[in-house]
């Protein structure tokens, strides 16, 4: 098979070229060890600090029993800081993570086994590959779906500096697309006193842009605008299931 996949390259005027195995990145944030292959985003800057406005905004309201929905995980920072965090507690008795990156994925279950996790996945933890909410199972409910989403962009890919990095493709959302697909959605995704928690970057995006997805949607209501002292021009988007 290698003679013959070098013919036919070298009929079509290519040299085989063999490429040496790039290496993880290797990165801890709190209890957890990270093993992030470099086609993911990698060690996000808002990941940690995301989950810790969500952790304490979970203590501010002594929540409890929580079933937690990573959206757009990454290498699942937000989920894994707070499963880590507050499952002694109580305060979380499950996490899941959501991404339509399979790199990401692939490092997330890298992350799971190094920090032996994995015995748990399918019961406390569950990962799906998915674009948005298309490719969770319908009787799946959480009472939070928590997330550092991407953002609206209006300058093309080429414009930018990494145009095909991870990093800088995770950040897009271009016309909403993302947004309007899943606040048209989540509430089948919610318990009945479900919440959805987006920490939105106000560089991108204002709550007057976004709110418009959760009003067209009946079965969600709009709660309120939280500013996010940890990451200051951020601020939280909070709706419920109506």
């Amino acid at each position: 098979m290698k003679k013959l996949v070098r013919k036919f390259a070298g009929a079509l005027g290519y040299d085989i070229v063999r490429i040496s195995k790039p290496e993880s990145h290797l990165f801890q944030i709190g209890e957890v060890k990270y093993v992030a292959d470099p086609c993911s985003v990698g060690e996000t800057p808002q990941g940690e600090l995301t989950a810790r406005g969500a952790i304490r905004m979970i203590g501010e309201r002594q929540l409890k029993h929580l079933r937690v929905l990573d959206m757009c995980c990454g290498v699942g920072i937000i989920g894994l800081t707070m499963y880590s965090t507050l499952r002694e507690s109580l305060a979380i008795k499950g996490a899941a993570f959501a991404d339509i990156n399979i790199f990401n994925l692939n490092s997330l279950h890298k992350t799971l086994t190094a920090n032996n996790l994995q015995r748990v996945v399918g019961d406390e933890i569950h990962v799906w590959l998915t674009s948005g909410l298309s490719n969770i199972p319908a009787g799946e409910r959480f009472d939070i779906i928590v997330s550092n989403p991407p953002h609206f962009f209006s300058k093309a890919f080429r414009e930018q500096d990494s145009p095909l990095s991870p990093h800088v493709l995770g950040t897009f959302d271009a016309g909403w697309d993302f947004h309007r697909a899943f606040y048209a959605n989540c509430h089948n995704y919610l318990n009945d006193s479900g919440e959805v928690w987006f920490l939105e970057n106000g560089e991108g995006a204002s709550d007057s842009d976004l709110l418009p997805f959760i009003e067209v949607n009946k079965a969600l209501k709009y709660m309120n605008t939280i500013d996010e002292p940890l990451l200051p021009g951020f601020f939280w988007m909070i709706s419920r299931r109506a």
